[in-house]
This record gives structure tokens, sequence and C-alpha cells, in this order.
């Protein structure tokens, strides 16, 4: 999809064009199991991202995927090796974790320090005519998968807080309960969220008997609190069973390009990558 928008507006406004989903037909089979969170951990162990994985299709289709670690510094190495992977794969079609567009008529640079190392792709596609797209699955199928495992009130405590504590810096007292109070009305009206949790007090109910506990305050959390693992507490099993819905939809879109003989280069954190691994494998020696 694009947007035409006329050049003098490019010069003094920031325009944006979103990224299409991979419009899928049917949730294919994955062909082998994902890496488990101590498996992933065992094949990083002494090693550094960014992890790329290179593979063929039988339908002729080549697979590049960069698995980066996240960045806004232009200057990071990985810019440069994203670069040079892409001109190495000859794309024909290019996949990136997120959902953000890029500012027409903008620099690279301004593009990664706006959207991170995924401003590459999309920059490199669209300078060359070639069509981009998000490797995420959409709103509504990731919380009906969350919402199979957990209940939805502890999605949502689990969804607010992933960006509570990204936000939370170094404030404290009132304007920490402030942050969560405006990131919990972000988030509870989001589709299958409305309601459910219509206020801090609410929050910190199901808080207490869900998480208190085991995990004691959530104010004073550390940021890996809501990083994905199967065998973690309970915050980081939620995040391992949305994450694992999304790696399951990037896998379907990577292999959808794949099978019509597509030469696919894909940038995702470097985890969903390791974590892929597997399956993309699998399917490119035909399992």
């Amino acid at each position: 999809m694009r947007w035409l928008v006329p050049a003098a507006a490019l010069a003094a406004t920031a325009c944006w064009t979103p990224i299409d989903r991979v419009e899928l037909e049917s949730a294919a089979a994955i062909p082998a199991p994902l890496r488990t969170s101590a498996q992933h951990d065992s094949v990083m162990s002494g090693g550094s991202w960014p992890y790329v994985v290179r593979a063929s299709h039988p339908s002729g289709g080549e697979l590049t995927y960069f698995g980066s670690a996240h960045t806004r510094d232009p200057a990071n190495p990985q810019i440069e090796a994203m670069r040079t992977a892409w001109r190495e794969s000859r794309p024909t079609v290019a996949l990136t974790e997120n959902t953000g567009g890029w500012v027409l008529g903008g620099s690279l640079d301004r593009g990664i320090r706006s959207l991170g190392e995924f401003a590459v792709p999309i920059h490199l596609a669209r300078s060359q005519d070639i069509p981009v797209y998000s490797l995420e699955p959409t709103w509504e199928a990731e919380l009906a998968d969350a919402r199979a495992a957990f209940p939805v009130e502890e999605l949502l405590v689990f969804y607010t807080l992933r960006v509570f504590l990204a936000e939370r810096g170094d404030r404290t007292g009132e304007d920490i309960d402030d942050l969560a109070r405006h990131l919990l009305r972000k988030r509870g009206s989001r589709p299958g969220f409305e309601g459910v949790i219509p206020d801090l007090a609410a929050f910190d109910s199901v808080w207490d008997a869900a998480f208190g506990a085991e995990l004691g305050d959530w104010r004073t959390l550390p940021p890996e609190a809501v990083w994905p693992n199967d065998g973690g507490h309970s915050l980081q099993r939620i995040a391992d069973v949305v994450n694992r819905s999304r790696d399951r939809h990037m896998i379907r879109a990577i292999l959808h390009h794949l099978e019509r003989g597509e030469r696919v280069f894909a940038v995702a954190g470097g985890s969903h990558v390791v974590i892929q691994e597997p399956a993309l494998r699998a399917a490119a020696a035909g399992g």
C-alpha cells in the first residue's frame, strides 16, 4: 500500500505509510517444534548478535533471516551488516518485525532513530520497489491465542506492565502510578480489553490475587520480569505464550513467500530467529 503525498508536504511534515500484513489462507502446521527457552540459551551461550539463518526451500525460494539486537543507533555495526546481507541475498520480498511505517522523504538514519533497525529493510525495499510486509499477526489473533491459556485480567496486567517496565525510568512516588494509570487506560482500550480492569485499584487487586505472592510489588519489578521464559515465573510464562503465538505467525508468513519461490529477506529480534530456526530448516528440508 502506498500513499501519494505532495512533495511540498514531504518537506514540511513526517508522513507515514503502513506496512501490510501477510494474508495467510489458513493456519498451516509448523513443520518442527520451536526451540525452548533453555535451548535458546544453549545456542546463544557465548554467541552474539546478529544471528543470521540462511536456507533454501524446495520451491527454489531462498531465505536470509537476520536476527538483530534492537538498536536505534545508525552507527551500530549491525546496520552495515544488514545492508551487506541484503545486497548478497538480492531479495524479491522483505518482511520485518514491526507494524509501523516509514517517514516518506526521510533519511535512513532518521528512520533508524524512529523505528530501530527495522527501518533498514523498509528503506531498502521501498528504494528498490520491492514489496515489504509485517511479520506480526493481527492483535485479534495474538490475543485469542493468549486467552486460550490465561485469564483476560492477567493478560491486561501483563500487557500494561510490558510497556510500564520499559518506560518507568527513574520515576518515583505518584509519578509511577500516573504512568501506570495512563498505560492501563491505553492498553485497556484495545479490542478484547475494554472494561476488564477499570482503574489502578482494580489493577492492584488482580495483581495481588494472581501475582503478588510470587513477585511482590509490581512497581519495583526488574525489566526482565516480562521477558519470555517457558520455565520462568508467571509473567514470563505469559510472555512466552504471547511470543510463541507471534513466532508461529512469523514462520507461516515467511513460508508463505518461500513456497512461492521468493527470495525472502526478513528481520526480527535475534531471539525470535533462534527460536524459529528448527521449524524453518525443517521446511527447507521438505519436512
